[in-house]
């Protein structure tokens, strides 16, 4: 096939538009180790944050901030996490039902969901030799005229007017076992049957069937995990804002 002089600059022009538009969609799905800036958008103003002069110019270890790595340096196969795969602007709907997809494997699970507990280990015939009668541990006969099933009446995340199941049978066991319960979260193995967690593949309990503390009190939510982590470090550095008049050295209003 013969070309003319003047329609090889086309052809040319063709073929690296071509030759970039497959390096581009080839490169589209991966994500840079290390990102030049980011911005972070909240309602006190937004924040560049100048990733690579702190790595690159600072020599700041990637562990110093990324608390979940434990190397100094980040290759192509080896990226850190970013922040807002564990810290979230906030503990929704949305971040319980997307954060899974930031997280390269299932093996980072554990660190959150520390602990799932399987059946619990409750012998009811040795009971009936220690309580004076079914109702030690039952309602009366005015709520249920014949002892049942606790699962009967009491589901998982319970209802206005009626306990969890979880509750419950705590609220109930704990009036002889006081105690296992004064241990707190500790003495949970003594009743229930721990699962192996590196092997397990269930759905992962709420935080709050276990812990009595809010979800935001056991995981920082982002604007508090930048807040520790910069200021706390610009402070031990005597370098950078850090103070509480040097908002606006980070937060930009417009």
């Amino acid at each position: 096939m013969h070309f003319n002089n003047n329609a090889k600059p086309v052809i040319l022009a063709a073929v690296i538009l071509l030759a970039g538009a497959v390096f581009g969609y080839v490169q589209s799905g991966r994500t840079q180790p290390m990102p030049v800036r980011i911005l972070f958008k909240n309602n006190g103003g937004k924040v560049i944050f100048s990733h690579l002069i702190h790595h690159r110019d600072y020599q700041i270890e990637c562990a110093r901030c990324h608390h979940d790595r434990t190397g100094t340096t980040v290759t192509g196969n080896d990226k850190a996490l970013a922040c807002g795969s564990c810290h979230p602007n906030d503990f929704n709907p949305d971040f319980v039902d997307n954060h899974m997809d930031s997280f390269p494997d299932d093996s980072y699970c554990v660190r959150c969901h520390h602990m799932e507990f399987d059946q619990l280990n409750f012998d009811h015939e040795a009971h009936k030799d220690y309580a004076s009668d079914c109702h030690d541990c039952h309602h009366g006969a005015d709520i249920e005229p014949e002892p049942q099933k606790c699962a009967n009446c009491h589901t998982e995340a319970g209802a206005d007017d009626l306990l969890s199941m979880r509750l419950a049978g705590h609220e109930s066991c704990g009036q002889c076992h006081e105690d296992m319960f004064d241990k707190g979260l500790s003495s949970c193995k003594d009743c229930h049957t721990q699962k192996d967690m590196t092997r397990y593949e269930g759905d992962f309990t709420a935080c709050d069937q276990c812990h009595e503390a809010e979800t935001r009190e056991l995981v920082l939510p982002r604007m508090n995990a930048f807040h520790d982590q910069c200021m706390s470090c610009h402070e031990e550095m005597g370098a950078g804002p850090y103070g509480p008049e040097n908002c606006n050295q980070c937060h930009i209003s417009r």
